[in-house]
């Protein structure tokens, strides 16, 4: 190990790239719709067609997309709709999917079901399903249903929900009414190692008073009886109240997000607002949420009249290393928020700043699920958004054509090529029919072949717009062919676990830095893979990944080969505080860390292709300054 660790200064040095050449010529891929036709050679198995009955059901079509079986394949799980049963595709490589919900028990043909969250709820390297109900005008003790993953070698599920405490809703002063289901988060808020969840409600009724969300506890369940086989480890008790989230007010909140905002290792709580200012509250480390900071963050939705947020993305789009955030709205237009939070000493703390507007991003199209994605693996992350109107496009791609940036040099310019994936944007004209009215959208690498194809779902009635003949949902298969290298992160915790919401990954590639975190719960109402994907450019030169765990430690990954799937597990050992690289942490990092400090133009030109900013973070605010330095002192020996 040592002499591995003592080659990090010279691996390190030699990983300098040169910025990838931008072209601005026709896109290097397409997004071919391949669930039109079951007799085409190329459709992927996945025939799943939602019948609504209503407004509220109109909205009900999330989509989960994880690894459920450990065999390195992306599987879809779909909720049931009105009149029929849950599906779990596997993933059969290829781009093939075979249906086995009923055969590992997660078919729920008679509960309605909304949503679905694929979590490792009791730490075993197993993911388990936490399905989602749409309790409608009241409240249900059917909300939701954990069904607990058996593991190798058959990876059935086995209902466990009245072992893990059935979900009773804690007592209100007022009378509990929850609306229809608006989307679920998930990741440790309490610091316990054990993953938490929460879910919101819309008001079904604007103007009508509604308990907005619940937040729910993992706490440990009683030793298995003996002959009980549909027991849980874990039970999960509803803490609203004591977390300081029983919210009951007119507003309707759509997806909540679990993110760790201000670097401090903790979960904070961003909900997406419909009909009012959007939800802000930071994590003060106990499991409480402090008041709502929305309008002194800057993600209020401002103005007041246009707040109607309702999907969201994630992903650090100037290389910052923090997250930027995009949400989708109603009518008023999107926003596109850039993260310009400063921490440290002289901080300012959470800042965001909407520059939507400058890059056409806020055009009115009802817009649902959306996603920052790399979808041509040139090492920038791209925007899609899929919306409920078909006139004159109801999807849209929005690339980024980073190095160009908007005038203030840092933001990347976002321009509309639509026109170029036409069968995703619908521009080619339909039908009169609903095919187009879509809801979640998750991008997600089907055939492990590098690039990122997409799931749609489409639910096929709105309110708004005439009913036609219902649409299934839709997969999309990238036809990418360029020059431009990949590279996927798996990650798993301590003894395999899969819980690892909130671990941070940074790729150093293409002459930047990319940083991801791992997130439970966007787009809209839909989960993304936990699995981590960075394009690298061309020629894809690729230097490291280091990932910072939930408990601020580090371990990284030289020189990782390209093109391939990189599984990094949480090791006994650590790289934070190695400022000057040489494989352990000394007097040097000192010298270092002072030099940085007093130098950080001169630093980051110098030595921007090193991950001395990461290394030398101690507290995880990505900021360096003397706390870091306090810190680092206490290591030397």
């Amino acid at each position: 190990m040592a002499h591995r660790l003592a080659l990090l200064s010279v691996a390190f040095a030699a990983a300098a790239f040169s910025p990838q050449a931008f072209s601005q010529g026709a896109l290097p891929f397409d997004l071919e719709e391949i669930t039109v036709d079951p007799s085409d050679p190329k459709f992927p198995g996945i025939d799943f067609t939602f019948q609504p009955v209503g407004f509220e059901v109109s909205e009900a079509a999330g989509v989960a997309v994880m690894d459920f079986d450990n065999d390195s394949l992306l599987d879809v799980y779909l909720p049931n709709s009105e009149f029929q049963a849950s599906k779990l595709y596997r993933n059969l490589g290829g781009g093939k999917f075979e249906d086995v919900a009923v055969d590992r028990g997660v078919d729920q043909a008679v509960q309605r079901r909304a949503g679905a969250l694929f979590l490792d709820v009791e730490n075993d390297g197993d993911l388990d399903l936490l399905t989602f109900g749409y309790p409608g005008y009241t409240a249900s003790m059917d909300l939701y249903t954990l069904f607990r993953n058996d593991g190798a070698p058959a990876y059935s599920f086995t209902d466990v929900t009245t072992s893990a405490g059935s979900f009773p809703l804690a007592p209100t002063a007022e009378l509990t009414i929850l609306g229809d289901f608006g989307g679920a988060s998930a990741g440790d808020v309490d610091g316990d190692g054990y993953v938490d969840f929460m879910a919101t409600y819309w008001a079904r009724l604007p103007g009508f008073q509604y308990d907005q969300m619940r937040i729910w506890r993992s706490v440990p369940n009683s030793p298995m009886p003996p002959g009980a086989e549909d027991w849980s480890a874990r039970q999960f008790q509803d803490v609203t109240i004591s977390s300081g989230l029983d919210e009951w007010f007119k507003g309707s909140t759509w997806m909540p997000s679990l993110v760790d905002y201000n670097g401090d290792g903790l979960l904070d709580v961003h909900i997406n607002v419909d009909f009012g200012i959007d939800i802000f509250r930071l994590n003060d480390g106990n499991g409480v949420f402090l008041s709502n900071s929305s309008v002194a963050a800057g993600l209020n939705g401002d103005p007041v009249e246009q707040r109607n947020e309702m999907g969201i993305a994630f992903g650090d789009i100037d290389f910052d290393g923090d997250l930027d955030q995009f949400q989708s709205n109603a009518f008023f237009g999107d926003r596109f928020y850039r993260n310009d939070s400063t921490f440290g000493v002289s901080g300012e703390g959470v800042i965001f700043k909407d520059f939507g507007p400058q890059v056409n991003a806020s055009v009115a199209r009802f817009g649902w699920g959306a996603a920052l994605s790399d979808m041509d693996n040139d090492a920038d992350l791209d925007l899609l958004e899929v919306s409920g109107f078909r006139d004159p496009s109801s999807n849209f791609y929005h690339e980024n054509q980073w190095p160009l940036t908007l005038v203030d040099g840092v933001t990347p310019l976002y321009t509309n090529r639509s026109d170029q994936v036409p069968a995703f944007a619908k521009t080619q004209g339909n039908p009169a029919g609903d095919e187009d009215i879509a809801r979640s959208l998750v991008p997600f690498d089907m055939d492990n072949d590098g690039d990122l194809d997409l799931v749609v779902t489409r639910p096929g009635i709105s309110p708004w717009l005439t009913p036609g003949d219902h649409k299934r949902t839709a997969v999309y298969e990238n036809t990418l062919s360029s020059s431009n290298h990949w590279l996927q992160v798996d990650l798993r915790e301590t003894g395999g676990s899969r819980n690892v919401v909130g671990a941070k990954v940074y790729v150093r590639a293409a002459g930047v830095t990319q940083y991801s975190q791992v997130v439970a719960g966007s787009s809209f109402l839909g989960q993304m893979p936990d699995r981590q994907h960075f394009g690298l450019g061309a020629p894809g030169n690729l230097g490291w990944i280091l990932v910072r765990w939930k408990d601020n430690s580090i371990t990284g990954v030289l020189l990782p080969p390209k093109d391939s799937i990189v599984t990094v597990a949480h090791q006994g050992f650590d790289f934070l505080g190695d400022v000057y690289p040489n494989g352990v942490v000394d007097a040097f990092d000192l010298i270092a860390l002072d030099w940085v400090i007093a130098n950080p133009a001169l630093a980051n030109s110098t030595f921007g292709h090193l991950p001395y900013k990461i290394l030398g973070d101690l507290n995880g605010d990505n900021t360096l300054d003397v706390r870091d330095r306090l810190l680092l002192e206490q290591m030397v020996p």
